[in-house]
């Protein structure tokens, strides 16, 4: 039978109050009976109080045992009222939050679980990462940005990235307020501890849906030294390697000009034949050689003009007869049309502008199929002339003439098997005539010839130019030869 705290109240204060009060008034008991029924009364009361608060410890037990963290505890109260009411409510209430925080250390587990597979990631990046905040403050930094940088995690955190890291496009400082607010994707210097540089491709990314996580930016940081290291020791290889092989190239052609010369007439044609093959075939490795070499120099801002008036139809002139045999070999017919009057001085480096018209000319040459015509005519003006070397070859796809003067580009064609040359003629060329304040352009159509166009600065003009990287003629030579 549950009986309510109301009614144990009730039946307290009857004890306590009203039976002693009855006795004393109603019975008409003596004086002494009065006072033992009055004590016998307050014992009952008293018992029934503690009777009726003793559940009371074991909600301050229980509650002291939960804020202590022990959801386990359960109250054992089976007083049929309110409180036991109470007790069952606390326990259930102690359950679900048992069962909540089971599911957080969970969830907390998975979290932190998830957080070290990040960072162990994130730390085996070989980039550098730098997360920052809405106010452009570092809250992430990992392990290779740490090394770039020279500062530690610790030593950024909620620091000002500007304060730590400077970075430097030239001489100009690039702020984060300059890259955190766009996409950003530009090779920078970037200063760290103790003044120390590192040579950087900055990449950012702003985070639109950073603003719960008080996200901003995050910064990509590619280390380019080892780079920018490897790619000079390829440079200085190939260039020790193709000044090597130049040296003996040079004394196989000139030993071969010189015995053809001395021999013709006095071996059969046959020999003969063979002998300008090789020599011819000599002069191709050559060329190859000296590509080599002049892009090695372009690589390293090295490759050096002298411009100077010269007599433009002799270098031409030069060029064509080098040729000449190759082009006999393929049956193509070789024509240099000079203008009825003298062909202007231009302001050119005689050495670099015949490697052009050679290139152009080669080219040309090698892909006209037999029975063809190269020819090499001028248009003049008072301030420049466009040379054009046309062909009747196998013209150029359109899709490829936006490539046509990058390094190593080959045009492939679908009336050859495979692309003819190494793709460095064209690359140089337009680096020569670049340096010499010329243009150069192509037009040409698949199966119709192709003409290649540049033009040079006429020798007239009153201010004429000058190279960024003029040297003397002797220089010059040297710097050719390596």
């Amino acid at each position: 039978m549950k009986i309510s705290l109301l009614l144990k109240l009730i039946i307290l204060i009857l004890f306590a109050v009203f039976i002693p009060i009855f006795a004393i008034n109603f019975l008409n008991l003596n004086s002494p009976i009065s006072y033992i029924i009055g004590a016998l009364s307050a014992f009952i009361a008293t018992l029934v109080l503690f009777l009726i608060l003793k559940p009371l410890g074991k909600f301050v037990q229980a509650a002291k045992s939960l804020g202590e963290g022990n959801l386990n505890y359960k109250l054992d109260i089976r007083s049929q009222d309110e409180l036991q009411s109470v007790a069952d409510a606390f326990n259930l209430m102690a359950g679900k939050l048992a069962i909540s925080f089971q599911k957080l250390e969970t969830e907390k587990d998975a979290l932190a679980s998830e957080r070290n597979r990040i960072d162990s990631v994130l730390s085996a990046i070989v980039d550098g990462i730098i997360a920052l905040d809405f106010n452009k403050n570092i809250v992430f930094v990992n392990k290779a940005a740490e090394s770039i940088t020279g500062y530690t995690q610790n030593e950024l955190n909620s620091k000002s990235i500007d304060q730590f890291v400077r970075l430097y496009s030239g001489q100009e400082e690039i702020l984060s307020k300059t890259y955190c607010d766009i996409s950003f994707n530009q090779t920078v210097t970037l200063v760290g501890r103790d003044g120390k540089q590192t040579r950087i491709n900055l990449t950012t990314s702003k985070i639109d849906s950073g603003v719960q996580t008080n996200l901003g930016c995050l910064l990509l940081l590619r280390d380019l030294s080892k780079e920018e290291e490897l790619e000079r020791m390829k440079l200085d290889f190939v260039s020790m390697a193709s000044h090597e092989l130049r040296t003996p190239l040079t004394g196989i052609i000139g030993y071969l000009s010189v015995f053809i010369n001395e021999n013709r007439g006095k071996i059969a044609s046959e020999e003969l034949d063979l002998l300008e093959k090789s020599q011819v075939s000599a002069q191709q490795l050559l060329a190859l050689v000296q590509n080599i070499l002049n892009v090695n120099k372009i690589e390293r801002d090295q490759l050096a003009v002298s411009p100077e008036p010269i007599d433009y139809q002799t270098v031409l002139t030069k060029s064509v007869d080098d040729l000449g045999n190759l082009a006999k070999q393929k049956n193509i017919s070789l024509t240099l049309n000079f203008p009825k009057d003298a062909l202007p001085k231009v302001l050119a480096d005689p050495i670099r502008i015949n490697e052009v018209v050679t290139n152009l000319i080669a080219n040309a040459i090698n892909y006209t199929n037999p029975g063809g015509k190269v020819d090499i005519s001028f248009k003049i003006t008072p301030l420049e002339i466009t040379t054009v070397v046309s062909d009747t070859g196998i013209g150029i796809p359109k899709e490829a003439i936006p490539h046509l003067f990058n390094k190593f580009f080959r045009v492939s064609n679908t009336s050859q098997q495979a692309s003819k040359g190494t793709g460095l003629g064209l690359y140089i060329a337009k680096s020569i005539i670049s340096k010499l304040g010329g243009k150069i352009w192509v037009e040409s159509e698949e199966g119709s010839g192709s003409k290649f166009y540049f033009t040079l600065p006429a020798a007239s003009q009153m201010k004429p130019f000058v190279s960024d990287k003029f040297v003397g003629q002797e220089i010059q030579h040297g710097a050719l030869n390596y």
